[in-house]
């Protein structure tokens, strides 16, 4: 337990300096795939409105500080922000207010000195929450499920693995969640490991030695390939090994492979575009609306959807990040120029770009020095 707990807190450390420093180049995170409730009818959400332009450092002042901790541990959605903390709890925060909606804790066993991963389902209803106990005389995983609105806990498991065949080391990544089933899948560091576990009973419905990196309500891709989300049967494989994700809509998974974007097919692995070779920024594309936007000798727009190419321009970037349809891109430090995301056109030059780090359609949350400040989209 000694080794996870060091590695764990070397993780939390290195997620912190690449996502929290106000130095840090901006990342946006992918938005939503599949519909979700709309603001207005979200508990706690408030009056939301896009903005008429993109926003700047000055139009994205106030806001609510938050501590949200490292990436994974951590989801928000429709001005709510959902934190595992280091004590077990989950906490929903009412981001327009900073005011706790609800908490609720873990259990069942005695807890393991890592904090839990936590992530919310496809359509935003639903937390999911795992740790990492002792129980019974064995390491264990609990699974802590909860109604996003309430925090009312809707399901407590300990995760049913007889034959011990999932390695228990630090919580796994909840990469998705539905009423029926969640899926985990480990980093390198644990051997990369995927199982899709059943929330009726807490049982491994199948698991595999192969790290998972994408998921919907039908298929679990893995680096190797697709596999049915029901019983792990395999429907394609991969032709090279599948990278990081980029984005996915609900028919394509964008992934980086041999430095290029790759648009692959979801029920059949078939490669559908390719982007140019990418930059070493990081992230080096990033999705804004229905266009991606990717870092190579210059910036190029594809279509999300089938990586048709919208435009390109040779003007380079370091660093790339989007707000609903708007690209950011960082020419030195938090210098750069804004665009339309879709056709390229620039929309401000050699402004001060905000440090944000992660934006949706209710607000963004910025880098600050004692963490992070989310500003939301005021009618």
């Amino acid at each position: 337990m000694r080794q996870g707990r060091l590695r764990h807190a070397a993780s939390i450390v290195a997620a912190t300096l690449v996502a929290g420093c106000a130095g840090a180049p901006p990342v946006s995170t992918p938005g939503p795939t599949t519909s979700r409730p709309s603001a207005a009818s979200t508990p706690g959400a408030g009056a939301t409105s896009t903005p008429a332009r993109p926003p700047l450092g000055a139009d994205l002042t106030g806001g609510t500080t938050v501590r949200l901790g490292a990436v994974g541990h951590w989801a928000i959605d429709s001005g709510r922000a959902f934190v595992a903390t280091d004590d077990n709890t989950v906490i929903a925060t009412d981001l327009a207010t900073g005011a706790t909606a609800w908490q609720a804790k873990f259990s069942m066993g005695e807890p393991w000195d890592a904090q839990p991963t936590l992530a919310l389902s496809a359509d935003g209803r639903t937390v999911v929450a795992v740790r990492t106990v002792q129980a019974e005389g064995a390491a264990r995983l609990g699974l802590l499920v909860l109604d996003a609105a309430s925090g009312t806990v809707t399901t407590e498991r300990l995760m049913a693995d007889p034959q011990r065949t999932w390695r228990v080391d630090l919580p796994p990544r909840v990469l998705a969640a539905d009423s029926n089933t969640v899926v985990l899948a480990d980093d390198p560091e644990s051997g990369r490991q995927t199982a899709v576990v059943t929330l009726a009973d807490g049982s491994v419905a199948w698991r595999v030695d192969d790290q998972a990196v994408a998921a919907n309500s039908d298929l679990v891709v893995t680096r190797g390939g697709g596999r049915s989300r029901t019983d792990g049967v395999s429907l394609w494989k991969a032709e090279t090994p599948i990278g990081a994700p980029l984005a996915q809509t609900p028919d394509a998974l964008v992934v980086a492979i041999d430095r290029a974007a790759v648009w692959l097919e979801l029920t059949t692995g078939r490669e559908l575009a390719r982007s140019d070779r990418l930059a070493e920024a990081e992230p080096a594309c990033a999705p804004a609306g229905d266009t991606l936007l990717c870092l190579g000798s210059g910036v190029t727009g594809y279509a999300l959807s089938d990586g048709t190419r919208l435009w390109s321009s040779a003007d380079p970037a370091d660093s790339v990040f989007a707000v609903l349809g708007w690209a950011y891109l960082g020419k030195g430090g938090a210098h750069g120029d804004v665009l339309d995301a879709r056709t390229g056109r620039v929309l401000n030059a050699g402004v001060d770009l905000p440090p944000v780090r992660y934006s949706d359609r209710t607000g963004v949350l910025l880098g600050a020095d004692d963490g992070y400040r989310w500003v939301p989209f005021v009618r």
